[in-house]
């Protein structure tokens, strides 16, 4: 692997981090997710509204 290659972890290297993180308190490791979906939801619909339907040809998400 060269340097400028970087290694994406896998979901499992991911869920392991996750639930480091939260001393392995699975249900509030879930609940910082789902915290976290709802924050990308938000940002996605506020995108939405701003981007004027030419910008992206009448793609919605």
């Amino acid at each position: 692997m060269s340097v400028h290659q970087r290694r994406e972890p896998s979901a499992q290297d991911e869920a392991a981090e996750i639930l480091r993180l939260h001393d392995g308190n699975a249900l509030e490791a879930l609940r910082t997710l789902i915290a976290e979906r709802d924050a990308v939801e938000e940002r996605l619909a506020i995108a939405v509204i701003a981007m004027g339907r030419g910008f992206t040809r009448g793609w919605r998400p």
